[in-house]
């Protein structure tokens, strides 16, 4: 049985309508959205028998997390929305299916999440996070599967875009002391970069697209991936971004550094 270096822990999928109490450009290119509210505790629902079911407070375990953001179009105020059930969401509604965009939490509290979008100026999510302001009413879901942060690890690897960010910005806050750690980003341009938690032991490598370069259209990330000296000892190597970035990095990663299924975590966030 191969090693396990994360453990896994699944949630009740609970719809919870918040409100927004922050905006903040933390770059340029990234909104960060602070949602805030009673939903974000525990509740009590009417269950199949009529006895009441406790929905569970939200949680967070994982650097990577996802959670679902329910958006309304523009024009409209609420969005299509899932039915809350004691057992999980029910996703069966008359007409439009609810659809809800997948985005990592920044920053839990037991009071509020903080939420980062892409100002990239297309896609439902992201107009809507151009136009919410305090105030507004948030939909959010999950997250339903979380991993604790890898454990038996002697350094890691770790390489995304700027939708990689916000898990990014995690992991550098709850990597523990002492444990080595390169990092690779490629944003457009040194206007956004971020301010990161980034210990001793730990190197932060910034790639810049370059004007005009549109976000999935280089191999600048994976180029730089493959040139990393590798570490010593067992590396746990993390990827999130663009498809075709991911795929390319996940067969260096398979073929090249020989890193172990267990140590190996590359996720396509997007596909251009």
């Amino acid at each position: 049985m191969p090693k396990l270096r994360r453990t896994t822990t699944t949630h009740l999928a609970v719809l919870r309508e918040l409100e927004v109490v922050r905006v903040h450009d933390v770059t340029p290119g990234m909104r960060r959205l602070t949602v805030a509210g009673p939903a974000l505790g525990e509740r009590v629902v009417e269950g199949p028998d009529g006895q009441p079911v406790t929905l569970p407070a939200f949680t967070s375990p994982g650097f990577d997390d996802h959670v679902k953001v329910f958006v309304p179009p523009s024009g409209a105020e609420r969005p299509v929305l899932p039915r809350q059930r004691p057992d999980g969401l029910d996703f069966t509604t008359e007409g439009v299916r609810p659809l809800g965009k997948d985005y990592t939490p920044r920053r839990v509290t037991p009071d509020e999440v903080e939420l980062d979008f892409v100002r990239h100026g297309h896609g439902q999510a992201a107009g809507w996070a151009e136009r919410v302001r305090p105030g507004d009413l948030a939909w959010i879901a999950g997250p339903t599967i979380g991993q604790a942060f890898p454990h038996g690890v002697d350094a890691f690897v770790v390489a995304g875009d700027e939708t990689a960010l916000p898990a990014i910005g995690r992991f550098l806050e709850e990597l523990p002391p002492g444990v080595p750690a390169q990092v690779v980003v490629e944003v457009a341009g040194p206007q956004d970069e971020q301010d990161l938690v980034v210990r001793e032991g730990v190197d932060v490598t910034w790639l810049h697209r370059g004007a005009g370069m549109e976000p999935g259209t280089t191999t600048l990330l994976a180029d730089t991936v493959r040139a990393l000296p590798w570490p010593a000892g067992d590396v746990y190597a993390w990827m999130a971004g663009e498809s075709t970035a991911a795929r390319d990095v996940r067969t260096h990663w398979r073929s090249d550094r020989r890193v172990p299924r267990d140590c190996l975590d590359v996720s396509g966030y997007w596909r251009r």
